[in-house]
Order: structure tokens, then C-alpha cells, then sequence
């Protein structure tokens, strides 16, 4: 299983077994909807009524009240296989990482003709000057902020960045393993980053999986730490 979103009661999965399940909690553990697909779901994220799902270099757009079939298909503007997608609220946009450490973004707003599709590099560069091919493993948008969302990658880095302006807003110190996967809370203040082991590589010594948890400051944006816990 790739990945889990829920909504209103509901339970979507994904995973490598090319499969969308849909599971209304209220009716039981038997699925309500499933769908074949034709390649393994790498990330999902949802949006109002759109679903956005990632299979290999491709986005396909699902309206939740008709998984029929797709209402939109595009290909990734990275030409890579994508990690990761993380819908943006109030468009049908989103944004993508890659295994080699690229970003793209995509916003399709019909009040505005002008669309804005942009990529970057947002690992680090290295001691030499060189870029790494380090996937980005999880994105996850500030419903708070608007235009502001954080990128976690594998090898342990989260930074913060600004789709309107193009910038960087801050970085976090660089966590003791991989950066697994990155979640909000409802009203954007807290930011919680699970630090493990994330199975992409040959296995080596690795810290004890962790969940960090930070305090947004929405005016200065800093971060303070206000705990963390870990599990062996």
C-alpha cells in the first residue's frame, strides 16, 4: 500500500497492485468501489471531488462521484517517475516530486487563462556543487498559508517553499534518517515529519523511526519544535 487519504468517512487506498479501493466505514470492511488500473499508484491526494493519482510520470484526475474513468490525464512536465503528489485546495492543481529530486508544479484556475507549470530542483546541492538524484518522497500543502507547501526528501531534508513567488521560505536541520512522509494538522500550525527508514535502498544502519512535531509561525515564518517521539 502506497498510500491511504480519507474523507468523510471513506478510506481510499492504493498501492503496487495496480488497484483503487474505496472503503465507506460506515457499511463495514467490504470494499465499496474498487478499480484496475493499468500501473502501480505511487501517491494519491484529494481535492473536493477530484483525486488526483500518480502512476508512473502521469497525473490522472478522478471525479469521486464517478471512478469510472479519469476526467483529466497529464503527463508530468519532469518526464520521471513521480514519488509523490499533494493537491492544491481551491484549483485543480497540484504538485509532483520526483525519484531524482525535482518538483514540479501545476495550477489550472479557470478565473485566471494564465496556468502556471514550473519545475525546480529542491534537494540541497552538494560539497562539489553537484545536484544528487535524491528522490522527494512526500509533499504536503499548508491549508493555512496559501501557495506555501513542504517538501520532505530521502535523505532527511524538509523545507518550505512559496509557489507563488518561486522562493524558498525556510528550512528545518536536516533529521537523523529519511524523510518518510509530512502531514499538517486542519488548521495549518503544526507540522508533524515521520523520520524512517523508507525500504528504497540496501539496507544500512538507521536511527529508530521518529514523528516530529513543529509549531508554525504563520507571520515570521519560523519553526519551533515542540516535541517529538520514537518508537524502536
Amino acid at each position: 500500500m502506497t498510500k491511504m487519504p480519507w474523507l468523510r468517512g471513506q478510506i481510499l487506498s492504493a498501492g503496487l497492485d495496480n488497484k483503487i479501493m474505496s472503503l465507506d466505514m460506515r457499511m463495514g470492511t467490504t470494499p465499496a468501489f474498487w478499480r484496475n488500473l493499468d500501473a502501480e499508484v505511487e501517491s494519491m491526494s484529494i481535492s473536493g471531488f477530484d483525486l488526483m493519482v500518480a502512476t508512473g510520470a502521469s497525473v490522472n484526475i478522478y471525479d469521486l462521484r464517478n471512478l469510472d474513468r479519469s476526467i483529466q490525464s497529464s503527463l508530468s512536465q519532469m518526464d520521471v517517475q513521480i514519488k509523490c503528489v499533494s493537491s492544491i485546495p481551491s484549483s485543480r492543481g497540484y504538485v509532483v516530486g520526483s525519484i531524482d529530486g525535482r518538483v514540479a508544479v501545476e495550477i489550472s484556475n479557470s478565473s485566471n487563462p494564465n496556468n502556471t507549470r514550473y519545475t525546480f530542483r529542491c534537494h540541497p546541492k552538494s560539497k562539489d556543487g553537484r545536484y544528487h538524484l535524491v528522490p522527494v518522497n512526500d509533499i504536503v500543502i499548508n491549508p493555512l498559508i496559501r501557495g506555501a507547501f513542504v517538501t520532505g526528501d530521502n535523505e532527511g531534508y524538509v523545507i518550505a517553499w512559496d509557489a507563488q513567488s518561486k522562493r524558498r521560505l525556510f528550512e528545518l536541520p536536516r533529521y537523523p534518517n529519511k524523510v518518510a512522509s509530512l502531514s499538517y494538522n486542519h488548521e495549518g500550525q503544526l507540522l508533524a515529519v515521520a523520520s524512517s527508514y523508507t525500504y528504497q535502498e540496501a539496507a544500512k544502519t538507521e536511527e529508530p523511526p521518529q514523528i516530529f512535531v513543529h509549531k508554525i509561525d504563520d507571520v515570521l515564518q519560523r519553526l519551533v519544535s515542540v516535541g517529538s517521539s520514537s518508537r524502536k
